[in-house]
């Protein structure tokens, strides 16, 4: 019973991301077996994977790399910008994988040049909202232009060349974790878990007979007392 209920992985539908420690998803685990704290992950109704940021709102999740210890999101209404101008990862076990710094410019009509990248999601026909690398932003500012806002935040990937700078605005946002740290046990292709259920420390797990991490405390218990009541 203790094996079948506390599965090492999950996912919210078939070939879709696969979901184990220390991600958890409400409701199709029980709690005793869950992942770690600030992990937790829900389904919608056209089997998406969702994780909700304490002060940014929820994200839908586009892959999981457990090695590596970073989760690659994006914005449910396409519109990542609007999302950044307010992005706020306190309260959260995840930190930015890459930042860059970025100026937010509103001008009365489209910048002109490469190294303006223009924001349709946040644009309407009197007012365009556009970004710049802070190390490029010019001086002076294009005639009738302000700032909106300056801000470091996560970026897609971090490199140097100018067609990945775009890519940080219209792409995803990589967020990483440090803590539980899993990456010894991915690397030996083993299970990272609780150690026990009242620790909040992890090990590594080599179960490769049934896939799962068992919930090894729990059922000991049952067993004990499974004994103790057998004639």
């Amino acid at each position: 019973y203790a094996s079948d209920d506390c599965k090492y992985y999950s996912w919210c539908s078939d070939n879709n991301i696969l979901i184990r420690f220390p991600f958890q998803i409400e409701g199709h685990q029980h709690p005793y077996c869950g992942g770690y704290p600030g992990f937790k992950l829900t389904c919608t109704n056209d089997s998406k994977t969702v994780i909700k940021l304490p002060y940014t709102g929820k994200f839908i999740v586009r892959n999981i790399n457990y090695l590596r210890q970073q989760i690659q999101v994006y914005d449910p209404d396409n519109c990542l910008p609007k999302r950044l101008l307010s992005l706020n990862l306190s309260g959260s076990p995840f930190v930015a994988a890459s930042l860059r710094n970025y100026t937010f410019l509103r001008c009365p009509t489209r910048n002109a040049g490469s190294q303006f990248i223009p924001i349709d999601c946040l644009s309407n026909s009197t007012s365009f909202v556009s970004a710049i690398l802070s190390v490029n932003l010019p001086n002076p500012l294009p005639e009738s232009c302000h700032v909106i806002k300056k801000l470091t935040f996560p970026v897609s990937r971090p490199g140097p060349y100018e067609e990945i700078f775009r890519d940080d605005l219209s792409g995803d946002l990589r967020l990483t974790w440090h803590a539980p740290d899993c990456r010894y046990c991915e690397s030996q292709e083993a299970l990272c878990g609780f150690e026990s259920i009242n620790s909040d420390q992890v090990r590594c797990f080599f179960d490769y007979q049934t896939g799962k991490y068992i919930c090894y405390q729990i059922f000991d218990l049952f067993f004990f007392f499974f004994m103790k009541l057998t004639p």
